[in-house]
Order: C-alpha cells, then structure tokens, then sequence
C-alpha cells in the first residue's frame, strides 16, 4: 500500500485546497486564524509534511467555503 503522504493523488488534493486559498485571496496565516491552529501546522499540510486526516480536511473545507466532495472527487 502507498503511503498517503507520498501519493501523487493526496498531492492533487493538497494543491487543490492550496488553490482554493489563493483564489480567496487567503494566506496560510489568514487560514490559520480561521482554523484555530498555527501557521506552521497550516504549512507543514501544504508542503505534504504532515497528513490531514478526514476531520481536518473537511475544517479546511468549511474555512475555505469549498465543497469536500469536490475534493474527493479528485482522488478516483
């Protein structure tokens, strides 16, 4: 089994969530605010340093307003 982390899908996933917070115009500190968490913890997720689990994406999620199916999707 691959790991998560190195998966090329994951990868398209994260980039995915990285877009989706350029696009708002957000900077990993911004999201950070919004999820209650530090920057690095936001930093270390968007250079596939550290795994987001199932919970935690769908808060990124919902911070960045974006559907998590949408996302999901990506992973077929």
């Amino acid at each position: 089994m691959i790991k998560t982390i190195s998966s090329p899908k994951y990868a398209r996933l994260i980039g995915w969530l990285i877009a989706n917070r350029q696009a708002k115009g957000l900077s990993i500190r911004a999201l950070a605010e919004l999820l209650s968490v530090t920057t690095t913890a936001v930093h270390r997720i968007e250079s596939l340093e550290r795994r987001l689990d199932v919970f935690e994406y769908v808060q990124f999620c919902a911070a960045l307003e974006i559907d998590p199916l949408e996302g999901i999707r990506l992973l077929r």
